[in-house]
């Protein structure tokens, strides 16, 4: 039975956003509760760009709002940056309900799923009137602060507080793995049923894209994700060394934003004499780059600290790479040590130096564990899966929800 579904998204790859795993998520999910017969709309902020959206959207549709805080308000907090934070998370959640609102009077919900990053649902779970909304939440505000090694600030806070007044006003709440289902009933106290397990999925690329497996050596290391202290890139930047001690014709390819460039200036002035031809630091790439980055590699690598998924060992995996992740958070329900990858613990570097060499100079080693990654994504990360499971959920939710007008 097909559903009329609002997905209030606070970024859409290819849409209005590069990259990220929150818009990478809502664009799959999309295009898969679209492909399976849905009535799909998201809703989203309109994107910066008077271009118009890329093709790749089958069947969705678009309701857009301007996330832009009007000049008064930007004046007002200008020169207080955490207040200026504050302020354009509340201006945007407010005109993402007021959008979601006048689309459902136009053609009503019967449900909607969101995100808590970005509080994008706050003025919109306020309101009385609304269809039932479920929340995904992934790593929740109080872990950044955690895994980020700074200092919680009032911005920190007042984004915690708004948080948990999101997950207690939602009908239902949503995540992707089991242990971050059990952190999310400790942190704010909540019954087990209320919090629901789906996996997140994405768009397989076909057999016939796949790149022949590669024996040769030198491989090709990739990192994906954001150069912050929770993603463990200082753990990486520290055993790239080693491993280039031992297998010196590797090279490194590092993608992600690096603010002011610090990790990569602190690289070079500690390691001047490693050629920068073995270690490559590309910064932010949009969606086609990373497909080109992940088919072209021979291993990826992501040593974060915690993630409560982890979409990029995925992404990797669809292409048939042989993965190395930490055993951290919910990356080990997704990768599975000595089946499609490889685990090291959290700020291990001689552990990560080690898992790395040994998928490095075993091409071997690579192929099997690589067939075996692509084996896994498909049958527990496709799209297809995603969707269903999502759509079966939201018709058990809906079919409990007390109406609200």
């Amino acid at each position: 039975m097909s559903s009329n579904i609002g997905l209030l998204a606070p970024a859409c790859r290819g849409f209005n956003a590069l990259d990220g795993g929150i818009g990478s998520y809502m664009a799959d999910l999309a295009v898969g509760l679209a492909a399976q017969g849905h009535s799909v709309r998201v809703i989203t902020a309109r994107p910066a760009s008077d271009a118009p959206a890329p093709q790749a959207f089958p069947g969705v549709r678009f309701v857009t709002f301007d996330e832009t805080i009007p000049r008064w308000l930007h004046h007002l907090v200008r020169w207080r940056w955490q207040a200026h934070t504050a302020a354009s998370w509340l201006w945007k959640s407010r005109q993402a309900s007021a959008a979601l609102r006048a689309a459902h009077a136009a053609e009503p919900f019967d449900c909607i799923e969101t995100s808590s990053s970005g509080l994008l649902p706050l003025f919109l779970l306020r309101s009385k009137h609304h269809p039932p909304v479920i929340t995904r939440v992934a790593t929740t505000a109080a872990q950044l602060v955690a895994h980020n090694a700074g200092p919680s600030r009032w911005l920190d806070r007042c984004e915690q507080r708004w948080e948990h007044e999101i997950v207690r006003r939602s009908d239902a709440l949503l995540t992707h793995t089991a242990l971050h289902c059990g952190e999310m009933i400790r942190q704010w106290n909540l019954p087990p049923s209320s919090v629901h397990l789906v996996p997140l999925g994405i768009t397989m690329p076909p057999d016939s894209e796949l790149p022949a497996t590669s024996h040769d050596y030198p491989p090709r290391v990739l990192y994906v994700g954001r150069f912050e202290h929770r993603k463990g890139i200082d753990v990486l930047l520290a055993a790239i060394p080693a491993v280039l001690a031992f297998a010196p014709a590797t090279t490194f390819d590092l993608v992600g934003h690096d603010a002011n460039d610090y990790w990569q200036q602190r690289f070079w002035r500690e390691n001047p004499l490693i050629s920068r031809e073995r270690v490559r630091f590309h910064g932010k790439a949009d969606a086609a780059t990373l497909l080109a980055a992940y088919r072209d590699c021979d291993v990826f690598v992501a040593p974060s600290r915690y993630e409560s998924f982890g979409l990029i060992y995925v992404e990797a995996m669809a292409w048939g790479k042989p993965v190395i992740g930490c055993r951290a958070g919910g990356i080990p329900e997704v990768v599975t040590d000595g089946v499609n990858g490889l685990l090291a613990e959290p700020d291990d570097i001689a552990g990560l130096r080690d898992a790395l060499l040994r998928l490095c100079l075993d091409p071997g080693l690579r192929a099997l564990l690589g067939a075996q990654a692509r084996r896994s994504a498909v049958e527990r990360f496709s799209r297809d899966v995603f969707a269903r499971n999502s759509a079966e959920l939201y018709a058990q939710i809906v079919s409990n929800a007390t109406p609200r007008g």
